[in-house]
């Protein structure tokens, strides 16, 4: 279960990143944000995921700082725009608690947002966990109220 809350940490750690906008900006404001998903921690065990958050989108925010992982020298991303439109990402990273790759998809629009994600983790022991996750959210409106 420790690499599920990594995986999840991995997705939304650059919810409050902020930057210029370019492809397809998402509006400012309070944005729901649904998870759900599964991780395997063994070939016979798979654990349901499912969470909701609320973040506040700035004016001017990248819409891909919404999903990418944590920025920093442990980690390397590349990035690929599809014929469809959806932005690729794929991220490796060399944590201490695990080596980590996680590849994904995003759409999105002012008031929409659509992500999937693979996550795979692989302990200095071996053990590998296997998370594959959705995110949808949607524009609330234009007052973040608390939510930073």
């Amino acid at each position: 279960m420790r690499y599920t809350t990594l995986g999840l940490m991995m997705v939304f750690a650059g919810l409050s990143a902020t930057a210029s906008a370019k492809d397809a900006p998402m509006e400012p404001g309070l944005w729901s944000m649904e998870i759900h998903g599964t991780t395997r921690v063994d070939p016979n065990l798979s654990v349901p995921m499912q969470r909701d958050v609320k973040i506040c989108v700035k004016p001017g925010q990248k819409p891909e700082s919404v999903v990418v992982p944590m920025d920093g020298k442990q980690c390397t991303r590349e990035q690929a725009t599809l014929a469809d439109g959806e932005t690729q990402w794929t991220f490796h990273c060399d944590l201490p608690q695990a080596k980590v790759t996680q590849t994904g998809t995003f759409r999105t629009g002012p008031a929409t947002f659509e992500s999937k994600w693979s996550i795979t983790s692989v302990a200095p022991s071996g053990a590998t966990t296997q998370s594959d996750m959705q995110v949808n959210g949607k524009r609330l409106g234009s007052d973040c109220g608390d939510v930073k």
